[in-house]
């Protein structure tokens, strides 16, 4: 896909889409969310997590952008792309974005978690369908086919609609071709809670990544949560900014 094709199409989503993650009083430093208080450094559910997981977990995780609960053309476009039959137009504001981020701050990912570069890809698989390829990796492949990819397997036994972190909620024996460094990508469409992505993330980890860094398409804040309400208004009361990102560095970018 051309560049051009590319920057009109996120152009007509800059209209829409929230300002991007960025760290913060009362923001989570892992997962960009709300804080219950603004002497919290993480919130409630990543403070669980971490407690849950013996340290294994993504080294990073990074929104590309908010979600505000269910309302607005973003959380439309999530929501329909994954549907039977799919949005194309969905598709392709996704696709666009996610390329247009890698373009522009996969530099400033690599370096905010030490990785020189990513050997590996891994998306987080669907719970609800785990005998079929998850949409947003029959979509988002294309632009990482550089990379080796992992297939993680679900384990069934683990309920499809938890919102708890579980050691065991994925499979994988051994990485595929593993390097001296293995340096895992993982990709998810939206972090709620985040346990389906640090299940995913804690397994990479137990079969010999070194790095696990998390890309999400959006990091879904719930408006009627009280403390997400500064958080809430800073989102919706500022433009999206493709030059920069929820890590960005100045020197990094481009």
């Amino acid at each position: 896909m051309r560049r051009h094709p590319i920057d009109s199409r996120v152009d007509v989503q800059v209209n829409y889409l929230h300002a991007g993650p960025r760290h913060g009083e009362g923001v989570c430093r892992t997962c960009f969310g709300a804080t219950t208080s603004p002497r919290y450094q993480l919130c409630y559910q990543c403070q669980k997590t971490r407690d849950r997981a013996g340290g294994l977990l993504a080294d990073l995780v990074v929104p590309i952008t908010y979600r505000n609960g269910s309302e607005g053309q973003h959380s439309r476009d999530l929501r329909m792309y994954k549907k039977t039959p799919a949005s194309e137009a969905a598709r392709k504001n996704l696709t666009v974005l996610f390329r247009d981020f890698c373009m522009r701050h996969i530099r400033c990912v690599k370096n905010a978690a030490g990785v020189a570069s990513f050997t590996h890809v891994a998306f987080v698989p669907s719970t609800k369908k785990p005998d079929q390829i998850h949409p947003l990796q029959a979509l988002l492949t294309p632009t990482v086919q550089s990379l080796r990819r992992i297939d993680l397997g679900v384990n069934t036994d683990i309920s499809a609609e938890s919102r708890e972190f579980n050691q065991d909620w994925f499979l994988l024996d051994r990485i595929p071709d593993p390097k001296p460094q293995t340096d895992v990508l993982l990709i998810d469409d939206t972090w709620v809670s985040g346990a389906r992505a640090q299940s995913a993330a804690h397994r990479l980890k137990r079969a010999g990544a070194r790095k696990v860094v998390t890309v999400v398409l959006a990091r879904q804040l719930e408006p009627g949560f009280a403390p997400a309400q500064p958080l809430v208004k800073r989102i919706t009361s500022s433009p999206f900014d493709r030059a920069t990102c929820a890590v960005h560095e100045e020197d990094a970018a481009g």
